[in-house]
């Protein structure tokens, strides 16, 4: 904060300039938009970059050191930008591709001047360093000032183009595409402006981002689209609920303009698995704790990283994809954990832990009917070899769906196993469920909190996020903590002492 309001002191323009006009560009450029916008049909292959934006950012920020490390996909992704057929693309393909170009030669840049902490430092950037893109050299003002603004008239485009720094619209971990285009716009969109760094509201009036300051004009001017007639109603459909409502209220509510960061968006890298020095980092998202020592961690966080990303760019139906493939992962013996943090850190608490806990326990009764009905053999098999297991079997006969709650609020026994397990012993169905529904929520809520507070962490240390709504989230994290482990030690307890109850039952040691 005091870093940002002395730079707006000693920099001239650094929380308030004015912005570029967008002003058409001319000449054979210009004359290649237009066959585009009039007859254009052909589409660009953006998958090196895509695969570039899964791998090297989180949270939309970006790991500089990565993108170092695939320098050569990077230029080679450059490279076919310079001979794309600009002329030849379809509008919302030509639009994708511009959009891609600015946000990689942004990344270039920054490559190219290792050490720098803002983009600001580097002289010409914007309107003097040249990009080759369909032929043409451009700079990144080129780009979005004299094409992309002027001639497609869509002021989304400032919640898509990134400019290296925490208080730009951050960069998604997926490349824009012509066929999905408006549907990534409007997610954009509604992810920057429900974001209370770029729209809050603060007593009777809005605090908003400096875009609205810069280029207010983009949002409320005839022959724009989508447009309003005012900024708060553009802002009112994608807000929040609150914010909403408040403009709903009084459509003609006083806004300011908030202090820009221009701090560079680089992330912390928490952890990388050993021996991949190409494998994709763990970074700001609170991944990295509580990962079990046989879990394979370069497949494992490829596989959350994927789910994470896929899910959180599907809006509405973001959690029902993530519950469906959480199902099916505790149907393929897949270590739960990570997953259930990933939910934290996707959804947020609230909805994060309804859509864990309603993902794991289908997935359990699916493990269950399989293992009474479909592959009985094969894991009576797998399990005979734990003593451990075949002990509580013999509990279960004499005290049912009491023992499978234990085990489940227990973590002793892997969570895995107790689901194939379970379909072999005289628990009915219905008990089963029953029993895993109350047993699991403490774990379930205790590691979608884990998720839930380390994104929260990552996003007030790079300023993204109020340091009080974070150490309340910690505090909470810390409180739920305890509870489980002095649930989970009582679990434990009436769990022995159940065993030593059953006739020929080993030992508690057992």
């Amino acid at each position: 904060m005091w870093a940002t309001l002395l730079m707006g002191v000693l920099i001239p323009g650094s929380v308030g300039c004015a912005a570029p006009a967008a002003e058409q560009a001319t000449g054979a450029i210009a004359e290649a938009v237009e066959r585009s916008l009039g007859r254009g049909t052909g589409s660009f292959d953006h998958s090196d970059w895509a695969g570039l934006l899964r791998e090297g950012t989180a949270d939309g920020l970006v790991d500089y050191a990565y993108m170092e490390r695939h320098r050569a996909e990077l230029d080679a992704y450059a490279g076919r930008l310079a001979e794309a057929d600009l002329g030849g693309l379809d509008r919302d393909e030509l639009m994708a591709l511009l959009i891609n170009a600015y946000n990689a030669f942004t990344v270039i840049a920054m490559l190219d001047h290792p050490g720098v902490a803002s983009i600001r430092e580097i002289d010409g950037v914007w309107t003097e360093l040249e990009w080759t893109v369909g032929g043409h050299a451009l700079t990144l003002d080129n780009i979005e000032h004299n094409v992309l603004r002027p001639f497609f008239r869509d002021p989304r485009i400032h919640f898509a183009v990134n400019c290296a720094s925490l208080s730009c619209a951050p960069l998604p971990r997926w490349a824009y595409a012509g066929p999905e285009l408006e549907a990534q716009l409007e997610e954009r969109s509604r992810a920057f402006l429900t974001d209370p760094d770029n729209v809050s509201l603060e007593g009777d009036k809005l605090r908003l981002s400096r875009y609205f300051d810069w280029y207010g004009s983009d949002f409320t001017e005839a022959g724009w689209e989508p447009r309003a007639e005012s900024i708060p109603a553009f802002i009112a459909p994608y807000a929040d609920e609150h914010v909403r409502a408040a403009i709903e209220a009084d459509p003609g509510i006083d806004f300011e303009f908030a202090d820009y960061d221009w701090s560079l968006n680089t992330v912390e890298v928490l952890s990388a698995s050993a021996g991949e020095p190409d494998a994709p980092t763990l970074v700001t998202a609170g991944l990295s704790p509580l990962q079990d020592a046989e879990e394979d961690l370069g497949f494992l966080a490829r596989m959350v990283t994927w789910l994470r990303d896929t899910a959180g760019g599907l809006g509405w139906l973001g959690p029902f994809f993530f519950g469906v493939v959480y199902a099916l992962a505790v149907v393929f013996f897949l270590p739960g954990s990570a997953l259930t943090i990933a939910g934290g850190v996707t959804f947020g608490l609230g909805l994060g832990t309804l859509t864990v806990f309603v993902a794991a326990n289908v997935g359990a009764a699916l493990a269950f009917i399989i293992a009474r009905y479909v592959l009985r053999d094969r894991v009576e098999r797998l399990l005979a070899k734990r003593p451990a297991l075949q002990a509580i079997d013999r509990a279960v006969e004499t005290q049912g769906w009491r023992i499978v709650f234990l085990t489940r609020l227990s973590p002793v026994f892997p969570f895995n196993a107790q689901n194939y397990f379970y379909g072999l012993t005289g628990v009915t169905l219905y008990q089963y469920v029953a029993a895993s529904l109350v047993g699991m929520f403490p774990g379930t809520l205790l590691y979608v909190y884990i998720g839930a507070a380390g994104a929260e962490v990552a996003e007030a240390s790079g300023g993204a996020a109020g340091w009080g709504q974070t150490a309340l989230l910690v505090a909470g994290l810390a409180a739920t903590a305890a509870v489980v482990v002095l649930v989970t030690r009582v679990a434990r307890r009436e769990l022995q002492k159940a065993l030593a109850e059953v006739e020929d039952a080993p030992d508690a040691s057992a």
